[in-house]
């Protein structure tokens, strides 16, 4: 694997590329509540910041059972990916110096396209859920394997998970906090990321040093 000399700007997707939070809860929701299981219910398990297939078994269903759930549930919402926007400035990332790649626990299958129909081809790597069972563990080895400081490493989201995330691999987390974003400015500041703003045109300001 080839080093990396620049800054590694890692992105996560959804909340932070593309609004699609709408998109998921509704999928989810419908397919859910015939279960029995009550919004609130579902709303604190997606809030975990795990990918479809572990908050499915963390709602209690088998492995079998949220396997098939999961294939349902990405049906629904792939019919309706040509309705997915940009989040706020969203195009600016192609005006940041550095290596960019996106890391989500959304599949491929569900990304790709979205980046394709947005045109938003300025990273040089994408990887989903199907790429790895733990995000923490895999964005350190990547670091690891790259050869870059954590310093030079920038992790940005939109939620609370991603500010654990960035600790456990001990890079900087900037979260962007705006109404694409799944967590609200209040939890976000509770979870105490190193940055926090509004849009990407403060990204650069900070990442220019």
């Amino acid at each position: 694997m080839a080093k990396i000399k620049s800054k590694l700007f890692i992105f996560d997707f959804d909340g932070t590329i593309a609004d699609t939070k709408s998109l998921y809860y509704k999928a989810i929701y419908n397919e859910l509540k015939f279960c029995g299981y009550s919004y609130k219910e579902i709303d604190k398990a997606i809030d975990l910041g795990m990918n479809l297939k572990k908050t499915l078994r963390n709602l209690g269903f088998s492995f079998l059972v949220s396997w098939f759930l999961q294939k349902r549930i990405m049906k629904n919402v792939k019919k309706d990916i040509w309705k997915v926007k940009k989040c706020k400035d969203v195009d600016l990332i192609k005006n940041i110096p550095g290596y960019k790649i996106l890391v989500s626990n959304s599949l491929k299958e569900f990304i790709i396209p979205i980046i394709k129909h947005l045109k938003l081809n300025c990273f040089k790597e994408i990887y989903g859920a199907e790429d790895f069972s733990d995000k923490a563990e895999f964005i350190k080895e990547y670091i690891k394997k790259k050869g870059i400081k954590k310093e030079n490493c920038y992790y940005i989201g939109d939620r609370v998970a991603d500010i654990k995330i960035a600790k456990k691999v001990g890079c900087v987390s900037i979260i962007i906090s705006n109404k694409c974003a799944w967590d609200n400015r209040a939890e976000i500041l509770k979870a105490g990321p190193d940055f926090i703003v509004n849009s990407f045109k403060d990204l650069r300001k900070i990442t220019k040093n």
